[in-house]
């Protein structure tokens, strides 16, 4: 398979408040927030490198694939602590009851629901149990898809130090934070909250689309990148998967060197999907791409080479934090949480914003998506200012295979 380049930006070339967010002490309590591609995770990796020779530091993620993609990009991954929120929190719990398949059921983590746990009833447990962990600093990624309640046991552990990247407006999951009970919870100052702005990852098309999903009433939408592109994000409305299919692999063709995504709604299409894209008896240039995937029973076993060219198959809920070189998303089957469409904008915001280079959806002719129902109409178009120019930029095409 082709390389691709998957490297850590080198400090120098980081922006002024990237470096400023890095350089900040190494004890105390810090929020760093902005849109998709702003450099979050870039500087809560570098903030790790930076300090893990004095500091003991647990680095945390929301999900499985960007613990592993972080792991890859920080390098020598085995120096650091490096886990998922709720699975660290877990196995801290297990330890600290010295638990054991004897003692299960009595000393199991109290939870309200399955993989919810009931913090009150942890926080008494620690409290009861002395549990000081003081010298012990943390760094979050995706910090606003923790409830508030994660925050408080761990707080009840007598942690102090916390470096917290989030952005409120890519809160997929039911339990989270807003950016105001991360400040409240945290007890931090103005000059604690570090605000990205450059988007680095996204073409202007790209970040124009995603912008239009952009619900967070209490800020302005993130600026455009200066990034011009004649790719505008496109709908394709299919007949059959057969189409969805084949410029899925013509794309993979074209450049084996590219890093694919395909997004869909749930698990049975994720499976589905991956295993019908290794189907292929159509004669091509290049060999067949390594088609990898994620679901929730491979935990910290994740199986996806980013810096080689292919496809990636995953859920909504798994792309979080991840970029690729192109991204397609499958819009059918897609469910509203609570019924809130508000929802379902944040998931197309998440969604659309891990594209570099281009953007297609896809959308079947004969079922009706939920997710239509968010989506800009038809010859809809955002004015930008390039030096006094102003450009009419059509936010996506609609076209029917």
């Amino acid at each position: 398979m082709a390389k691709r380049i998957f490297d850590l930006p080198k400090e120098q070339d980081l922006t002024k408040d990237q470096r400023i967010a890095i350089r900040k002490p190494a004890d105390g309590q810090y929020l760093v927030v902005g849109a998709p591609g702003t450099g979050k995770s870039v500087v809560a990796l570098w903030r790790l490198k930076k300090y893990a020779d004095e500091k003991e530091i647990q680095f945390l993620t929301f999900n499985h694939v960007l613990n592993h993609a972080n792991r890859a990009l920080v390098g020598d991954s085995q120096k650091y602590e490096m886990n998922t929120a709720m699975s660290w929190l877990y196995d801290l719990h297990w330890k600290l009851v010295d638990g054991n398949f004897g003692n299960f059921n009595k000393n199991k983590m109290p939870q309200i629901s399955s993989y919810q746990p009931d913090y009150k009833k942890l926080m008494k447990k620690f409290e009861e149990q002395g549990v000081k962990f003081s010298n012990l600093s943390f760094i979050v990624d995706e910090g606003q898809d923790l409830p508030q309640g994660w925050y408080e046991a761990v707080e009840a552990l007598n942690v102090e130090n916390f470096f917290v990247v989030a952005d409120q407006n890519q809160q997929i999951t039911d339990q989270n934070s807003s950016h105001d009970e991360l400040i409240e919870l945290l007890g931090l100052e103005k000059a604690d909250v570090i605000h990205l702005k450059e988007n680095w990852r996204n073409t202007t098309p790209i970040a124009a689309f995603a912008n239009y999903f952009y619900t967070d009433k209490s800020s302005l939408k993130p600026e455009l990148p200066n990034k011009p592109s004649v790719h505008a994000p496109i709908l394709y409305e299919y007949q059959n998967l057969d189409s969805v299919k084949e410029i899925i692999l013509s794309s993979y063709d074209n450049d084996p060197s590219k890093l694919l995504g395909l997004i869909v709604a749930n698990d049975c299409k994720r499976e589905w999907w991956s295993k019908e894209l290794k189907k292929d008896d159509k004669i091509r240039r290049e060999s067949a791409p390594i088609i990898n995937t994620y679901d929730s029973s491979q935990k910290n076993r994740v199986h996806i080479d980013f810096d080689q060219g292919g496809i990636v198959v995953l859920n909504d809920k798994s792309v979080k934090g991840i970029e690729f070189d192109e991204v397609f998303i499958i819009i059918d089957g897609f469910k509203k949480i609570s019924n809130d469409e508000e929802s379902l904008k944040k998931r197309m915001y998440v969604m659309a914003s891990r594209a570099r280079e281009r953007l297609f959806l896809f959308k079947s002719a004969v079922q009706k998506s939920i997710l239509e129902e968010v989506l800009p109409p038809i010859g809809t178009t955002i004015s930008i200012d390039r030096q006094g120019k102003v450009e009419e930029l059509e936010l996506m095409q609609r076209i029917k295979l």
